[in-house]
């Protein structure tokens, strides 16, 4: 593994996949349990853009058959770590998830600002359910909510970058690792 020296390791490939598996296993019994309440497969909405390499991962691992899904959302500056926008952005992708239980599915919850607003639209949709799962879930004082279900958990505030997460420059997205940005780096 080439690790940038500006980034520390925060979690390495092996285990992403024993995450991934763990997860992939829990998701399992409620995309079974899903499909007999509703008569309908369950629906994995993919947050993206960073979303896409773990709810890829994801759903590969699964046994149960879900309908996958995207939505872009963005609700912080690309080049700032953790600074929200004034506004939340959603391009919906022509998504119909009337009567369908719902797998939200992220790459990272920080805030929760996109997560809230993903799952409050949904609701009114009227979907039945929504369950909210993410690789990393960032720990923070003001976060507005939390995923259900979750990887991993960082208590620091250290940009994270990798598996999805990108650096200002939009490099180390697509890697199999998750790495913190060292202090020096930031500063």
């Amino acid at each position: 593994m080439n690790l940038p020296d500006h980034l520390e390791l925060v979690h390495d490939s092996a285990a992403i996949d024993e995450a991934l598996d763990r997860l992939a296993a829990e998701m399992d019994q409620w995309a079974a349990g899903a499909e007999a309440r509703t008569g309908k497969m369950l629906l994995a909405l993919c947050v993206l853009r960073g979303g896409v390499f773990f709810f890829s991962e994801l759903l590969l691992r699964m046994k149960i058959s879900v309908e996958p899904a995207f939505c872009r959302a963005f609700a912080y500056a690309k080049t700032e770590n953790g600074a929200p926008l004034d506004k939340m952005f959603v391009d919906w992708q022509g998504l119909d998830p009337v009567g369908r239980e719902v797998m939200l599915v992220d790459n990272i919850c920080d805030s929760g600002r996109t997560l809230l607003h993903v799952d409050g639209w949904l609701r009114m949709q009227g979907v039945r359910r929504v369950r909210s799962v993410t690789m990393m879930h960032r720990l923070r004082d003001d976060a507005v909510t939390e995923p259900e279900i979750t990887g991993f958990t960082y208590p620091g505030d250290e940009w994270l970058v990798g598996y999805g997460m990108r650096d200002a420059a939009a490099k180390s997205m697509n890697t199999r690792w998750i790495a913190k940005m060292k202090p020096e780096a930031s500063a």
